[in-house]
């Protein structure tokens, strides 16, 4: 990399660094591209050297954000060989540490739907692909869990014929788990999502001043669903 390109690096990086503050501090309204630009000393015309449009810089946001998220619960140890249940726990306890220790970013990633800015399909852009990096994660620990140890699940008539089919479509990427399978693996990946969400958006305040018992409890009773050996909540 020549000292132009090394230039052009850095204010990439500054970029998306202040549209992160202005995420943080005034939430996914206030990442501007004229208020981008005032953070770093640019005119506007000039960040679109950079950023030829607002989506453009959203996904290329997003996917940092999700690489790093992947990232923090790979170093966690929640993927590779092991004890799959609690790979389990550290994969969801730590997407519930990193969502509610960063609940502007958490909303951008799993509460806004980001345009694709240039590809006719969505599928290619870096915000996308990043999602699909951090979704292994789950399907390759499910698929794991399914194959040590196969867990009761509904038959294929339970689920009518157009569930069946798309879950049939996603085997591949599972590992060959059958339909019914991935259907419990998504019902118990939504519970937590769910309640990750509930969370950090305050809607559990109503009932539960402090929500890490009820997560625990959820999160054993998952775990004893998929047959996993898992420690009792305190």
């Amino acid at each position: 990399m020549n000292r132009r390109d090394e230039q052009r690096a850095a204010t990439l990086a500054e970029i998306k660094a202040a549209a992160r503050r202005l995420l943080i501090s005034g939430g996914v309204a206030a990442i501007g591209l004229r208020a981008v630009a005032r953070e770093v000393n640019l005119t506007a015309p000039a960040l679109y050297r950079y950023f030829p449009s607002h989506e453009a810089l959203l996904t290329e946001l997003v996917a940092d954000l999700y690489d790093e998220l992947t990232t923090a619960l790979v170093e966690l140890g929640c993927e590779g060989e092991g004890d799959l249940g609690a790979q389990l726990y550290l994969l969801a306890n730590g997407l519930r540490d990193w969502a509610l220790a960063h609940p502007a970013e958490f909303a951008l990633l799993f509460g806004t739907t980001v345009p694709s800015p240039d590809a006719d399909d969505h599928n290619d852009t870096p915000g996308h692909q990043a999602a699909m990096r951090f979704g292994a994660l789950f399907k390759e620990l499910v698929a794991a869990i399914w194959h040590e140890k196969p867990f009761p699940y509904p038959a294929d008539d339970q689920l009518g014929t157009v569930l069946t089919a798309q879950l049939t479509d996603e085997a591949a990427h599972f590992h060959g788990m059958p339909p019914g399978a991935i259907y419990l693996g998504l019902t118990y990946w939504t519970r937590l999502y769910g309640l990750i969400c509930m969370e950090v958006f305050g809607q559990l305040h109503w009932v539960l001043p402090d929500a890490a018992a009820y997560f625990e409890a959820q999160l054993y009773e998952i775990g004893l669903a998929m047959g996993l050996d898992c420690p009792q909540p305190e």
